[in-house]
């Protein structure tokens, strides 16, 4: 090989080689970059913490029990509500176990075996829900049961207000049962569901 051959030769291996260390680099600063800003964004998403311990809450199950809550609605004025509410509820509790029936009913005549492997029971009370037959099932259970309850209501696409629904279509067998503590005779708490309207760009 002559030696202006070996110096282009050597040349072009010296440039291939920077070339080579840039891109390995540049990669690793790009990596770097994109791990810091997942851990960024990571940190923003908020949580549900204790007020005492500032700690996320044990998310613990007892016996047979498979999911934490479950989300009793009708289709027709709940279903889209619902939908938030475990996505929500899933996001701010990593590791909740949520019972859905679009996602986790296998068979329909086993409502009552999913209730009982269920911590707390959440109806979302709408027009309509005292007229199913699947759901006067779930809350028939639910009241027989003992199972802690939470009731939520949507006044603008519930389809109804709340007292219309406790009167109108509201078994009197279950009013109770229901609307009121146990033991105490005291109005259960109705928590009302909220819209919050996104500003939108001019």
């Amino acid at each position: 090989m002559t030696p202006s051959l070996r110096l282009g030769f050597e040349m072009q291996s010296d440039l291939i080689s920077v070339c080579l260390m840039v891109v390995v680099l540049s990669a690793l600063v790009l990596v770097c970059v994109l791990t810091l800003q997942r851990a960024y964004a990571a940190a923003r998403v908020p949580t549900i913490r204790l007020v005492d311990t500032k700690a996320s809450p044990k998310l613990t199950l007892e016996g047979n029990q498979k999911w934490h809550l479950f989300l009793s609605h009708i289709w027709g004025t709940g279903q889209d509500q619902c939908a938030i509410i475990k996505r929500q509820l899933l996001a701010y509790m990593p590791g909740l176990a949520v019972f859905l029936d679009v996602d986790d009913l296998g068979d329909i005549g086993e409502l009552e075996a999913y209730i009982e492997q269920t911590a707390v029971m959440l109806i979302f009370v709408s027009k309509g829900y005292f007229k199913s037959k699947n759901c006067l099932r779930e809350m028939r259970y639910t009241v027989d049961a003992g199972k802690p309850l939470v009731l939520v209501h949507d006044p603008v696409r519930g389809g109804a207000t709340l007292e219309f629904i406790k009167a109108e279509e509201c078994p009197s067998d279950l009013h109770n049962g229901t609307f009121l503590r146990p033991g105490s005779g005291e109005e259960r708490d109705v928590i009302t569901w909220h819209r919050i309207k996104v500003p939108t760009c001019p």
